[in-house]
């Protein structure tokens, strides 16, 4: 690789919006709870009766409610937003410096697309990389939507396409049993099993015959898809009418709303969460989609909630300190979310030095297990870019992307 002029290089540390770094940081700790709580938890690598059985039981429940209500699907929706305001940032500014800007950018999503499905089959089962690479492609041959129907098809895809396909999918009998082959207690035993057994291959093995069954062979993978690119696009459109640049020229419509937003959010999916634990004899149980579509509506709500009272607390003089420590963590955001995965194989694995506490630990230890995991990334992140100007990750992707060795080091 070769040097490249200006026009073609990567984003200076003097470009970047260090809200967006703080608001991807604060999306990984969420990200990290819901990956580990959701993979070690029921009819993935644990059966009910384990999970009934431990002694943390009860606390469990309560703690599952509250993820539920607070983690559960509103940091994921979050870090793909911004994964799209960013593909959406990078594509203005590369056109503007005259760059080969379909090129560049094509190149660059392939590569997060090859990777993702590297770390899906070869390392952890619940990669999202390969999900964001395939959609920045539909992302990129759309992005001459007019604003209005980047935002209403955003939506439309965000609140209601999974439900309905996931809905579509259970009401056929021949994909629901296909994707039930792979919830048996008998497949959870075996994949706990293979976790426990310290063998990496046959780990994999057994993740990557899950991921074919319940991901590929059901139609799963296709809800997940249209529930991405709708993020993506809620995150161009953002981008689109420069709310991330004018941000804090916006505070007072923040400090309007932000309560309403939560209260509402936070009440719709309550009531999802009520209506899915209603005996099947009720009402509800007649409408099966309504908790998912409540869910649907509630989470970009309560997304969105989120980033008003980071950004609050960003802009004001005297908290802003709050929230600094996100930042080193998303300046370094792939970096740091493939380094989840290892953690997450150390805590439910026996592999190597692995706890292997699958099967014998609930959703409340693994939530301070990430919590633990979580500050350890905001202490590495900000050494690390106090010397360097990009995580090891991010700078190889630059580097592949632009044919062009980035500088690492910083200046003295």
């Amino acid at each position: 690789m070769s040097d490249s002029s200006s026009t073609h290089a990567p984003t200076a540390q003097s470009e970047r919006f260090q809200i967006l770094d703080v608001l991807r940081g604060f999306a990984l700790l969420g990200v990290l709870i819901a990956n580990l709580v959701e993979l070690g938890g029921q009819d993935v690598l644990a059966t009910a009766d384990q999970l009934a059985a431990l002694p943390s039981a009860n606390v469990d429940t309560r703690t599952n409610w509250l993820l539920n209500l607070l983690v559960f699907d509103k940091f994921n929706t979050l870090f793909a937003v911004l994964f799209g305001a960013g593909f959406w940032i990078m594509m203005e500014r590369l056109s503007k410096r005259g760059a080969a800007f379909e090129q560049i950018y094509l190149r660059r999503i392939t590569l997060l697309t090859a990777f993702g499905f590297v770390h899906l089959f070869g390392w952890f089962a619940w990669d999202i990389l390969h999900l964001y690479g395939l959609m920045a492609f539909i992302l990129f041959y759309s992005r001459r939507l007019p604003d209005r129907a980047l935002f209403w098809i955003g939506f439309a895809l965000l609140a209601f396409a999974r439900p309905l396909i996931e809905g579509l999918k259970a009401q056929s009998g021949a994909l629901s049993a296909i994707s039930d082959t792979a919830f048996t207690d008998a497949a959870i035993l075996e994949r706990q099993t293979a976790a426990v057994s310290g063998n990496f291959f046959e780990w994999v093995g057994a993740m990557n015959s899950m991921t074919w069954i319940d991901w590929f062979l059901s139609g799963t993978v296709i809800a997940w898809l249209t529930y991405t690119l709708g993020r993506f696009y809620i995150g161009a459109w953002i981008a689109r009418q420069g709310w991330v640049e004018t941000a804090e020229s916006r505070l007072d419509w923040m400090r309007k709303w932000t309560l309403p937003i939560l209260v509402v959010g936070f009440g719709l999916e309550a009531l999802s969460l009520s209506l899915q634990d209603a005996p099947r004899a009720s009402w509800a149980a007649a409408a099966a989609l309504l908790p998912d579509v409540l869910q649907g509506v509630a989470t970009p709500m309560i997304a969105a909630g989120y980033v008003c009272v980071l950004s609050l607390i960003f802009f004001s003089p005297r908290l802003s300190w709050l929230v600094q420590p996100f930042a080193p963590v998303g300046q370094m955001a792939l970096t740091n979310y493939l380094l989840q995965s290892p953690f997450i194989i150390f805590i439910l694995t026996g592999i190597g030095p692995g706890l292997g506490l699958v099967g014998r630990a609930g959703s409340t230890d693994y939530m301070l297990f990430a919590l633990g995991f979580i500050l350890f990334q905001m202490i590495f992140s900000a050494f690390w870019m106090r010397a360097f100007q990009y995580g090891l990750a991010e700078w190889v992707w630059r580097a592949a992307t632009y044919r062009t060795w980035p500088k690492m080091r910083r200046s003295a």
